[in-house]
């Protein structure tokens, strides 16, 4: 484990290489494997349902409208 935790370097297969070094037997790192992509699947989730509920206010809220008398002069 010479590697730093650091934004760099925070995906699947790094974390996967920790859960190996880890001393547990076989049924128990393969349930953190998925326990850790249920997660990832869950925040992509809920990040991907935040931009579509920002988008939809985006569209669904009335902007102000400008004023003529500017360009009439």
């Amino acid at each position: 484990m010479n590697e730093k935790i650091s934004k760099a370097n925070e995906n699947l297969e790094f974390f996967n290489r920790l859960i190996d070094e880890i001393q547990i037997n076989g049924h128990e790192r393969l349930r953190a494997k998925a326990r850790l992509a249920q997660g990832e699947a869950m925040a992509t989730a809920l990040v991907e349902l935040f931009g579509f509920g920002k988008r939809l206010l985006k569209a669904l809220l009335p902007r102000p409208l400008r004023r003529p008398t500017t360009s009439a002069g």
